[in-house]
C-alpha cells in the first residue's frame, strides 16, 4: 500500500507553530471546520475544509484559496473532528498528524477525545496528535509505536475509551510487560525515559502516550 500522511487541522485554540517541526512530509492538509483559520495563521494552505461551518471565519475564503468545501447540515450526529477523521481514512490516509490548540471547551476536548479513540482509526500506522504543546501518540489494539526522546522525560500513558489491555513497554523506568491499564485508574500517569528510544505496544483497547513539554 502507497504511504498517504495526513495533516489534520481542527478547531478550538490555535495550534503552536513549533509542532510543525519534525512532522514528516504531508500529503493532503484537512481542515475541520475553523482549523481552516488556524491552518491559514500557520501559513498552511488547506486541500480540503469539512463541517457545519458555523465557526469559520469566512467559508467563501477557504473557496478563494482553492480549498474543496464539505460541508455537513448543522443537525448531525457527528463532530467536524469525526467527519475530518473519517474523511482522511476514506481518502487513503496510512499516517495522521493532528494540530489541536487545546479546547475552548471542555465537552470539545472530550469529544475529541473520545475520537481519537474510535476503533476504526486503528488502521492508520500512525496516529499523533499536538495538543498544545504537548504531543501524544495514539496507539490502538494491535499497534505500537517507537519514538525518540531525552532520557529523564516524563512519558504518560493513558487508557482511552475504557482500559487497555495487552500493554507493553521498553525504554521506561516503570516497564509494563502484557499489562492491563484500566480506564478508573491514573496507573500509568508521569512514567519517566530512561534511553532515547522509547516503544509502546497495546494488544486490545487505545492508549495515549503524552509527552508534556517541558519535563525533560
Amino acid at each position: 500500500m502507497d504511504q498517504r500522511h495526513a495533516l489534520l487541522v481542527i478547531g478550538g485554540d490555535a495550534p503552536r507553530r513549533h509542532a510543525l517541526d519534525g512532522i514528516e512530509p504531508v500529503d493532503v492538509i484537512i481542515c475541520a471546520d475553523s482549523g481552516f483559520d488556524h491552518a491559514l495563521g500557520l501559513d498552511l494552505v488547506p486541500h480540503v475544509v469539512i463541517g457545519d461551518m458555523d465557526s469559520i471565519a469566512d467559508v467563501d475564503r477557504a473557496r478563494a484559496h482553492g480549498s474543496r468545501i464539505v460541508e455537513a447540515h448543522p443537525d448531525k450526529d457527528f463532530t467536524d473532528t469525526e467527519l475530518a477523521l473519517a474523511h482522511a481514512l476514506a481518502d487513503g490516509a496510512t499516517s495522521l498528524t493532528v494540530l489541536w490548540g487545546g479546547g475552548d471547551r471542555f465537552d470539545h476536548v472530550l469529544g475529541v477525545l473520545a475520537a481519537l479513540a474510535a476503533p476504526d482509526l486503528g488502521r492508520l500506522e500512525r496516529l499523533t496528535a499536538w495538543v498544545g504543546d504537548d504531543r501524544m501518540h495514539i496507539v490502538h489494539g494491535g499497534r505500537q509505536v517507537r519514538f525518540t526522546t531525552e532520557v529523564g522525560r516524563t512519558v504518560s500513558l493513558v487508557p482511552l475509551a475504557g482500559s487497555a489491555h495487552g500493554v507493553t513497554t521498553t525504554g521506561l523506568r516503570w516497564t509494563l510487560e502484557n499489562a492491563s491499564l484500566e480506564g478508573s485508574r491514573a496507573r500509568g500517569v508521569s512514567n519517566v525515559a530512561v534511553a532515547e528510544t522509547v516503544n509502546v505496544s497495546v494488544a486490545s483497547g487505545c492508549v495515549g502516550v503524552v509527552l508534556p513539554k517541558g519535563t525533560a
